[in-house]
């Protein structure tokens, strides 16, 4: 064995002669592993000692048949030379033994029992597709097994197109052939890890596939879904209309699924097609409404998952039925009012908005309201969410009374002094831009924001007191975030408006940039309304533009007015001073 893995040149050569004339058994001796001398040589890459040793095999009988039986011979791993010289590097070294042990034994390939690693398989696997083609050339009836009841085809959909065209050509069979794990076929694999050109080969060589399940009782379209590819979604529903309408064992289409975990992309690109809106396609409404064995919809659990671009979707389809019932008697409606947070959230939490729009869009309760979905309030748990955001918020409110107070004494521009030649019509010790609106907006700004940071310190003591009642505390703290934040935006204002009155006069242009990075702390403001466009977008598609205005000022302009109050403050005293030429 060491002489076969040591080296090829004629030294070894004729080490391994010599021994092999005193002990000749040795030649298909075994290691611990189940290694013969072939296996040894073939994994080292040693082409001229393999060369070797099958030259002593062949001495020893005139037909081939000690040959075969030689190379055959598999060690504990079911695996044979062959595979060994398929797993070496360097890709010359691997075709000359490929090619020396297919001439000595033709048939080598197929060795391997139904549940072995074929030598086909191997390469596939490893990539070497020309060494495929090879094996292939030199016997068509080669073995396509793998692992666990897999096959080659298994291992090409995973990343060769070549191998799968040419898999399919040389046997149709083996896409319809599942593993043992789970019974998975090449297109559950291909649907998997998201390879729509493997997917589309199958499908052209046997569309039946397509409709063939697991063990699990899961199509292609629901691993697909789950693995979130939606490039293979569209293709089987484009080659498979039908598909749409498979259901898993749980009774869930495609749909579900993407409903229930979220996938936000599915729905872009494939509810389009689903719709109707191309010609030919399938139309959504057979599978809209369908219930899974729950009694679920696609609308139930996308509620469920509280996710707003496959709720939105939902609903901007208005042959979407909100108030089915699933098997508890439960409609869209309460399941999202039993999703809503208890306690301490952000007012912009999605489960809030999808209540929100299934109630103003006609949404009811089903059998199953009891007259109180609300969930009851853990006072342990909001009184430590309390506390886990006390210290954060206090440290942050009094950073900001402090900046705002000491800006308001600091101000830009500076004092005048009492030898100022310019002293005839101020007095001294004034700001030196105080007749400038630009300062004037400043100091408003710089006010607000302290009168607001107070107001945060003030509340969060509150919600640190633990003799005071959860309910008062939970107050306290929304009280204290939204001072925070009205504090945080008046003090940005503050900054842009310094930094302009002090600049614009001699560098206008750093001015004007320092406005433009001061407008980015409005990034949220834009989320907000984009959040509230969108969901009056959807609201106005399904009931009406009429119906939707009569709702649009209980849910805009009180929240609009609650983000932006200190922008209106100074913006109205700086009409208000340019209309009155107040300076």
């Amino acid at each position: 064995m060491w002489v076969a893995s040591s080296g090829d040149s004629p030294n070894f050569l004729e080490s391994a002669r010599v021994v092999y004339g005193k002990a000749s058994h040795l030649l298909d001796g075994c290691t611990a592993k189940g290694d013969t001398p072939f296996h040894c040589a073939a994994r080292a890459g040693m082409v001229k000692m393999l060369s070797q040793l099958i030259s002593l095999a062949r001495a020893e009988g005139g037909s081939g048949d000690r040959v075969k039986e030689v190379l055959r011979k598999p060690n504990k791993q079911g695996e044979t030379a062959l595979h060994e010289a398929l797993r070496f590097a360097d890709k010359a070294r691997v075709e000359a033994m490929v090619s020396m042990l297919m001439a000595a034994d033709a048939e080598l390939a197929r060795v391997p029992p139904v549940d072995g690693t074929s030598p086909l398989y191997l390469a596939v696997l490893l990539g070497h597709d020309d060494f495929a083609e090879k094996l292939h050339e030199h016997d068509e009836g080669l073995s396509y097994s793998g692992p666990n009841g897999q096959n080659a085809l298994h291992a090409a959909v995973l990343g060769s197109i070549r191998m799968t065209e040419n898999l399919l050509k040389w046997n149709k069979d083996l896409s319809k052939q599942g593993d043992k794990n789970k019974g998975s076929t090449p297109l559950h694999f291909a649907a998997s890890r998201g390879f729509p050109e493997m997917v589309t080969a199958l499908l052209n060589s046997d569309k039946s596939i397509a409709y063939q399940p697991d063990n699990g009782g899961s199509f292609p379209i629901h691993v697909a879904v789950i693995g979130k590819n939606h490039n293979v979604v569209y293709e089987l529903l484009t080659k498979c209309p039908d598909c749409a309408q498979q259901q898993d064992a749980q009774g869930k289409t495609f749909l579900h699924i993407a409903a229930q975990q979220g996938y936000s992309d599915l729905f872009c690109f494939v509810f389009p097609m689903l719709q109707g809106k191309a010609k030919g396609k399938p139309n959504f409404a057979s599978i809209i409404n369908m219930q899974d064995n729950d009694g679920n919809t696609g609308l139930h659990l996308a509620v469920k998952a509280g996710t707003l671009r496959p709720f939105y979707f939902m609903m901007l389809d208005k042959d979407v039925t909100l108030n089915l019932s699933n098997c508890e008697q439960k409609t869209a409606l309460d399941l999202s009012q039993s999703n809503i947070p208890t306690g301490v959230d952000f007012d912009l939490d999605p489960r809030r908005t999808i209540h929100s729009l299934l109630k103003l869009a006609g949404g009811r309760y089903g059998g199953a309201h009891s007259g109180n979905h609300d969930p009851k309030l853990d006072e342990k748990e909001e009184a430590k969410k309390i506390m886990d955001c006390t210290q954060t918020i206090g440290v942050v409110a009094g950073l900001v009374v402090t900046i705002t107070f000491a800006a308001a004494f600091s101000v830009p521009g500076g004092y005048r002094a009492d030898d100022d030649p310019k002293l005839s019509n101020h007095t001294a010790g004034t700001p030196v831009l105080a007749a400038s609106p630009s300062f004037q907006a400043f100091i408003i700004a710089n006010n607000i924001a302290m009168f607001c940071s107070t107001m945060a310190t003030i509340s969060i003591t509150y919600t640190g007191v633990p003799t005071v009642d959860i309910r008062t505390r939970k107050s306290a703290f929304g009280c204290s975030v939204f001072f925070l934040n009205s504090s945080a935006r008046s003090f940005a204002a503050a900054f842009a408006f310094g930094m302009y009155a002090a600049l614009a006069p001699v560098a206008h242009a750093a001015a004007v940039v320092t406005w433009i990075c001061m407008a980015a702390t409005l990034v949220d403001v834009a989320w907000f309304v984009t959040l509230f466009s969108t969901s009056q977008l959807v609201l106005c598609n399904r009931l009406g533009i009429g119906a939707c205005m009569l709702r649009f000022v209980g849910l805009a302009v009180v929240p609009l007015i609650a983000v932006l109050w200190p922008y209106a403050i100074i913006g109205g005293f700086l009409a208000y001073s340019k209309s009155h030429g107040i300076h």
